[in-house]
């Protein structure tokens, strides 16, 4: 049955894509984060879904009749020469994982492609809405899922992520839902219909208790970071404040020991082995860096051969101290998205990375004050919740290698969308501007 089901929606999504290419780009973004082909063992998993809805979204588009004028701004420029540095990276890499950094970098070429997809597509608030449906449905839905089972059994379920999937880790899935906590948010807000908006809270609540249920330290953390961020700009603090203190006698009843004891760790770090491990891969990272511009390729730590040449040289290097990695240790991956980018990708990859977070979270902020000032109440609820997505994307990203996360390159792609959609209905205020709205219509 679920076969006959993922071809049915198949055919659909190639039917109403060549009619609205926005709604290609939403469905592109689903299949890339619901993986719905993982969700069948028969003949529909060797269906290529993404690449035809793909290939089909980019025909729509070219043969589209009122394209939407192409600009390219600074982000996309940074992306640009971003994807050319993992060129060159892959292309000097000597790593033993030469093929795996080959399929890492096609996955990352494709996630680029779909967006200028975004960019050149998406024009109307029907258009950005439908593909925040798109990510909350794919990730959110599975979470919310992942979250009854958890309740359903006292905490024994094991919320592990999609099996065979980039949100395959625990950690991963946990960040993913971080940051996509905001846009449930946003969905609320705008949402008019009394039970689609209940559907939501309730959709919100079991995305928190999913983020619980993961046992992820860095996800928690995170959680705990967007908690305050919206206790600090609530009006209701004192309200809010009565209803934690209420809940936390229920919460901590109710959650598992293991639980505990694993979030209990996170004020003992440097005695935690799992964090040690982190040290070890993030030393070698710098070494790595140090000594190649251009990085050691995709999956640069988890090369053996140069994690073999580095592991034994980083006992007394950093400001931490770390104990000596004990013989036979396997090489361990970044855990971090700075420290992967800076292994895999070098400093100059690293540095346009960090600018492609900074100027897309200054983005969003600027895009608030614009949107507040045009009365624009859903492009200032949007921007704020995509800030809160990026902050928690910068925080817990620090403890899990998910650089090149779809996600995070779409909320660049809607940023993007909003200013443009922000700056289309800008009224000119000088007699140039004025004079040049005339002249163009």
């Amino acid at each position: 049955m679920r076969d006959i089901a993922v071809v049915f929606l198949f055919v659909f999504l190639i039917f109403i894509t060549l009619r609205k290419p926005y709604i290609g780009v939403s469905a592109w973004i689903w299949i890339a984060l619901a993986y719905p082909a993982g969700w069948a063992w028969g003949f529909s998993s060797s269906l290529r879904i993404n690449f035809t809805i793909a290939a089909l979204t980019i025909f729509a588009y070219l043969i589209y009749k009122r394209k939407p004028e192409i600009k390219f701004d600074g982000s996309t420029v940074l992306i640009i020469i971003f994807w050319i540095l993992a060129l060159v990276s892959s292309f000097l890499s000597e790593s033993l994982l030469n093929d795996l950094a080959w399929a890492k970098f096609s996955e990352l070429s494709k996630i680029i492609v779909l967006y200028f997809s975004a960019i050149l597509i998406l024009e109307k608030k029907i258009h950005i809405d439908t593909v925040i449906w798109s990510i909350v449905l794919s990730v959110c839905s599975f979470a919310a899922m992942e979250a009854v089972k958890y309740l359903l059994s006292g905490g024994g379920h094991d919320i592990a992520g999609f099996n065979g999937h980039v949100l395959g880790d625990r950690n991963d899935l946990a960040v993913a839902i971080n940051m996509c906590i905001p846009l449930i948010i946003y969905l609320i807000s705008e949402t008019k219909h009394k039970q689609l908006k209940l559907g939501l809270i309730a959709l919100l609540i079991l995305n928190i208790i999913s983020v619980v249920g993961t046992s992820s330290r860095g996800g928690f953390v995170g959680l705990m970071v967007i908690a305050l961020y919206f206790f600090i700009k609530s009006k209701r603090k004192l309200l809010l404040s009565t209803l934690i203190v209420m809940s936390l006698p229920v919460f901590i009843a109710s959650v598992p020991s293991e639980w505990s004891e694993r979030m209990e760790t996170v004020s003992e770090a440097q005695s935690d082995n799992s964090f040690i491990g982190r040290l070890w891969a993030w030393k070698v990272s710098v070494r790595i860096a140090n000594d190649n511009v251009f990085g050691n390729g995709f999956y640069g730590t988890q090369d053996p051969l140069a994690w073999s040449l580095y592991i034994d040289t980083i006992d007394n290097f950093g400001f931490v101290d770390t104990p000596a990695a004990p013989k036979g240790q396997l090489p361990k991956a970044a855990h971090s998205i700075y420290f992967q980018v800076l292994a895999d990708i070098g400093y100059i990859g690293l540095s346009i990375y960090v600018l492609l977070l900074v100027s897309l979270y200054l983005r969003l902020q600027r895009l608030r004050k614009l949107a507040k000032e045009q009365s624009l109440d859903w492009c200032y609820s949007l921007s704020s919740m995509l800030s809160v997505s990026v902050i928690g994307y910068m925080i817990t990203g620090a403890n899990v290698s998910l650089a090149y996360f779809d996600l995070f390159f779409v909320l660049i792609a809607l940023s993007l969308v909003i200013e443009k959609r922000i700056l289309s209905t800008t009224v000119p205020v000088t007699i140039k501007e004025r004079k040049n709205a005339y002249l163009t219509g």
